[in-house]
């Protein structure tokens, strides 16, 4: 997943303050008034039985309705608070007709590290940022106190600190119980009183393994530290972390403090037993009240996958190995290494450790699945197994696949309350009663009694949105790929979501005359197809693959279709284009049949190569956009291209390079860009209204060089071209800047509206006349000039941009859902 690097292209880190300030440019943009409308607030059913493609569904795993990622978790006095990766917190009362509601949109960033709750003082806390260095993870903005958690929602005021903690991601808040509280960030160990009086008071940096490193933007992995541990009965004197980048450094490794946890006052330190210390990464750390049981899930960097989970009598060993893949594999768990994916392959991504508070021997946890044992970590059971394809109890003709339900994948937090176990993972919040009381398990060790808490969990973490008529009802139907949660899919006067592709979700195009035409990523430009909306019994395939040959394309990587074209072969649908390493074009679009794809699997699915953007494979497109000759829309030939990209290493590294291709003028030629930015060009479009094809714009992401000063950075973010041709036959552009008054904010995608040019962004969605000058433009807010819930976009990150032919600007969040705002009060 590549999403990351966008916004810190050329190097590897911001500095505190760029959110902060881009809020505060934001707040000095007058509004369109025109209002947002969530689309996406219905139950995403997963499990759908009428979608259960056999091949490319995953309708029948047992997960039921499904929420965004959930990165951390909180219960107590009957509540629970959940915190999506970048959309903000949720409380739910707990019991018949507790409701999901957002409480943290007031705030500056949505992305969630950790949550923890006082229920004797009714009082969250929240860290934000998350941080376990996934690529769609987001830096956050400190750490917030809730005071009356139970009825109010966050404010800026509740931040703890100042800016300190600021494009800092956090993984854990620990408490030493002697009124401080630990915050383990990418970027060093902080601490701060828990004093109310104290709330203002700036966060202490108490360990940072590389200082120096600190201020080098090109070492953002140089002094992460994941979690730690307090040894009970110390009154907070003696602390144990684990500093570690999940790929292996020099620092990797335990750092012990036995004299307060102070500045300076920890030391690289070996743990005994069976801990390779050699071969050091992420680690997570629990203990019990009484200190008897310390309990630590480990990856190894030289796999970068589960070293093991250990356990300890003393917080420095001897640590004794108690389960490793091969283990947990053999616990009932549904991946192995006979399908190239074992348990614990994304230990650096997803873990969890967690001991009983009531019970020393009873201990959970998370990776891929959910695990449990009750006996110290002698024996193990899977009682979340990944899915339920390829057990005996699976059915496809069983609407409910014949198996118990249980967790979706990848698990990130944990909380027990109340005799009962709460998780969060990829797919949202799940709980079952804390064994072992009344749980209750089958014969292979898979928990019967998961109860599901997604329905109103508005965390879906969106890549694209694509709308069509909905052939079958009145209306149109709206479509889009997720993170982790395939594509989802909302019919016409539907109340749910269903997900007719399973797996990642990328880019999304729909055929805007029948809305059940359409084209989905998985990932890499493996592209699924369906023309009935997917629908399937489970008995036959809805769904064919039509994956681009390309030798290195993004995670997510655009395909679009060709406006203003016709296929060659029926004209009832446009062609395709595709960006990878090369720019390929698709003359059949939706006229491509399954028998084609399927007779020759070696023949490129109709995929047509039309321009490499190097010889080595490096470099990646990154945004595209073509167009039909009117005179000629079935003809390909006459098509004008356009393609920005980025290289090398994946678009992050001291070699950033980046550029724009087109073949305007009937031969393929790299646009000068000297003088723009020397970061990710995002997006590229032509201008619709010019039938020359050669007005052009371009956007970046990244933050400007006050926060990157990485060489050529740059300080803008939208630009408009113009093309032409000079005396020898050459193509050259001339470049305008339009960002004078846009906010400086990583810029993901831009439409064209009329006369209306729309860009969105990691904070919102803003528009201004395409025809203005740098001296004329005025930058606008899309949306109301105030907050209003269920009117008002959440500040989260917008990815994809869509103008409906329903008269709807739809806005793909990666947090929130999808949006829509009517193009008539842009």
């Amino acid at each position: 997943m590549q999403e990351a690097v966008a916004r810190l292209a050329p190097y590897g880190s911001v500095a505190p303050g760029e959110y902060g300030e881009a809020l505060g440019q934001m707040k000095g943009l007058p509004g369109t008034f025109a209002p947002w409308r969530e689309v996406t607030g219905q139950a995403y059913d997963a499990d759908d039985p009428n979608y259960r493609d056999p091949v490319f569904s995953n309708s029948g795993a047992g997960w039921g309705n499904v929420a965004g990622r959930i990165t951390g978790l909180a219960v107590g006095g009957g509540y629970v608070f959940a915190g999506g990766a970048n959309g903000g917190v949720f409380r739910k009362k707990l019991g018949p007709g507790g409701r999901w509601t957002p409480i943290s949109d007031r705030i500056l960033a949505l992305s969630t590290g950790d949550l923890v709750y006082d229920a004797a003082a009714d009082t969250l806390w929240y860290a934000t940022g998350e941080a376990n260095t996934g690529a769609t993870s987001y830096t956050g903005a400190g750490v917030y106190r809730l005071r009356h958690a139970s009825r109010s929602s966050f404010s800026q005021a509740d931040r703890v600190g100042g800016t300190e903690l600021e494009s800092r991601s956090i993984n854990q808040l620990k408490f030493d119980g002697a009124g401080r509280v630990y915050a383990a960030t990418t970027r060093g160990l902080w601490r701060h009183s828990t004093n109310p009086a104290k709330h203002g008071q700036a966060w202490e940096l108490v360990l940072m393994p590389n200082p120096a490193d600190d201020a080098d933007i090109s070492k953002p992995y140089n002094n992460i530290v994941n979690d730690v541990v307090i040894q009970p009965g110390t009154g907070g004197r003696v602390i144990l972390a684990n500093a570690a980048w999940r790929s292996g450094a020099a620092y990797n490794g335990f750092y012990l403090s036995t004299t307060g946890g102070g500045p300076g006052s920890f030391a690289k330190t070996a743990l005994t037993g069976d801990v390779d210390n050699a071969d050091v990464g992420n680690a997570e750390f629990s203990v019990s009240p009484d200190g008897s049981r310390y309990a630590m899930v480990l990856e190894a960097p030289s796999i970068v996958a589960l070293q093991g989970v250990f356990t300890s009598s003393s917080l420095l060993g001897p640590w004794t190995l108690v389960a490793d893949s091969a283990k947990l594999e053999d616990s009932g768990s549904a991946i192995g290494a006979d399908q190239d994916y074992p348990p614990g392959v994304q230990a650096w991504y997803n873990n969890f450790v967690e001991v009983d508070p009531a019970n020393a021997n009873h201990i959970y946890l998370g990776l891929e699945e959910v695990y449990e044992t009750e006996d110290g970590g002698a024996t193990w059971k899977t009682i979340g197994p990944y899915w339920n394809f390829g057990f005996d109890c699976y059915d496809a003709s069983d609407p409910d696949g014949g198996c118990p339900s249980t967790t979706h994948p990848d698990q990130h937090s944990i909380a027990i309350s109340g005799g009962v176990l709460y998780v969060g993972n990829d797919g949202g919040v799940y709980s079952r009663p804390n064994a072992p009381g009344k749980s209750a398990e089958d014969a292979a060790g898979h928990a019967t009694d998961w109860t599901n808490h997604n329905n109103g969990l508005r965390t879906l973490q969106y890549y694209s949105v694509g709308t069509g008529k909905d052939p079958n009802r009145r209306g149109y139907l709206v479509a889009g790929g997720l993170q982790d949660n395939g594509g989802s899919l909302l019919r016409a006067g539907a109340r749910e979501q269903v997900s007719p592709f399973g797996g990642d979700g990328g880019d999304t195009i729909v055929n805007t005359r029948d809305g059940c035409q359409i084209l989905d990523e998985f990932t890499f430009l493996a592209l699924w197809m369906t023309k009935n909306c997917g629908q399937s019994d489970g008995s036959t395939s809805a769904v064919f693959d039509i994956t681009v040959p390309d030798v290195n394309a993004r995670f997510t990587a655009p395909f679009r279709i060709v406006r203003g074209s016709k296929n060659v072969r029926d004209g009832a649908s446009e062609r395709f284009v595709a960006g990878g390493n090369s720019f390929w074009r698709h003359d059949y679009g939706f006229a491509y049949t399954a028998e084609e794809a399927n007779a020759d699997p070696d023949d490129g699915n109709g995929w047509i190569q039309q321009y490499a953007t190097d010889t080595t494979g490096a470099r990646l497109i990154v945004g595209m956009d073509a167009v039909a000759d009117p005179s000629a829309p079935a003809d390909p030939a006459k098509d004008t291209y356009i393609a920005s990209w980025c290289g090398q290493a994946n678009c992050n590294s001291e070699g950033f390079t980046r550029g724009v291709a087109t073949n305007w003028g009937g031969t393929w030629t790299e646009l000068d860009l000297t003088g723009l930015p020397n970061r990710f060009p995002n997006a590229v479009t032509f201008d619709p209204s010019d039938p020359s094809n050669s007005t052009v714009y371009l956007v970046f992401n990244g933050f400007n060089r006050r926060f990157i000063e990485g060489p050529g950075a740059g300080v803008k973010h939208v630009y408009r071209g113009k093309l032409a041709k000079n005396a020898a036959g050459q193509v050259t552009v001339a470049w305008t800047d339009l960002s004078v008054g846009f906010p400086d904010v990583p810029a993901t995608d831009l439409v064209i509206v009329g006369n209306k040019l729309v860009v969105s962004t990691d904070l919102g969605v803003f528009v201004a006349d395409k025809r203005a000058t740098p001296n004329t433009i005025k930058w606008r807010m899309v949306g109301l000039p105030i907050t209003v819930p269920g009117l008002s976009l959440p500040l989260t990150a917008v990815f994809d941009l869509h103008a409906s032919q329903d008269g709807h600007l739809y806005a793909a969040t990666h947090g929130r859902g999808i949006w829509k705002t009517p193009l008539s009060l842009l």
